[in-house]
C-alpha cells in the first residue's frame, strides 16, 4: 500500500478532543482552512508517521471559534472510538487548498529555494511547521534534514517571483552536519 507523502500535503491543525458522544471532534486549526475543508470533505490524520485519508460526513463541519471547527468523520461514531484520535495532526492535500488570490501564507513557502547568508543555497523548502507560533522551516542540506527557525528578524531577502527566500540562520544551525 502507498502512502500519500506528507511533502504533498499542509497540516492544517491537530484534533483536540471529542465534542459529544456521537463521534464529533474538535479540529484546532493553525490558519483558516474552513473554506478548504467544506469543498474538499477528505482529510489526513496521521497515524503511526502515515497519512490515513479520513472523509467528513455530509455536514460533517461547523464552525466552532476563529480557530477550531467541529468535525464529523465517516466510520468514527462514538466518543470511545473519536478519543482514540485526539492528538492527532490533521493535513489536506496541497492541491485541495483554497486560499484568497492575493493571500500569502505559509504554506506558499514550500518549494522556494532557501539561501542562508553565509553558506549559501541550502535547499528547496519541504515543509512548514508552526509550533505555537515558533516556525520551523524542514530542508536537506548536505543528505541530512535541516529544522530551521523562521523570524522575520533573519529574514535578509525574499523573493517571491523567483521562489527565493534569504535568511540569516542562526550560528550552529549547521555544524553539526
Amino acid at each position: 500500500m502507498e502512502s500519500i507523502p506528507k511533502n504533498d500535503c499542509q497540516k492544517i491543525g491537530y484534533l483536540q478532543k471529542p465534542h459529544g458522544v456521537r463521534g464529533e471532534m474538535v479540529l484546532q486549526l493553525e490558519d483558516d482552512y474552513t473554506e478548504s475543508l467544506e469543498a474538499y470533505p477528505t482529510i489526513f490524520l496521521e497515524i503511526d508517521g502515515l497519512l490515513v485519508p479520513f472523509f467528513l460526513t455530509k455536514d460533517g463541519i461547523r464552525s466552532r471559534s476563529a480557530e477550531a471547527v467541529l468535525v464529523k468523520l465517516d466510520w468514527i461514531d462514538s466518543e470511545e472510538i473519536a478519543r482514540k484520535f485526539c492528538g492527532s495532526s490533521a493535513y489536506l492535500l496541497n492541491s485541495d487548498l483554497i486560499f484568497e488570490e492575493d493571500e500569502m501564507t505559509l504554506h506558499h513557502l514550500i518549494g522556494f529555494t532557501l539561501i542562508d547568508s553565509l553558506k549559501g543555497k541550502i535547499g528547496e523548502i519541504e515543509q512548514v511547521d508552526d509550533y505555537a507560533g515558533n516556525l520551523l522551516l524542514t530542508v536537506h542540506f548536505e543528505g541530512q534534514e535541516v529544522l530551521i527557525p523562521f523570524n522575520e528578524d533573519f529574514l535578509i531577502r525574499f523573493d517571491e517571483d523567483q521562489k527565493e527566500i534569504e535568511l540569516q540562520c542562526p550560528d550552529g544551525i549547521f555544524d553539526d552536519l
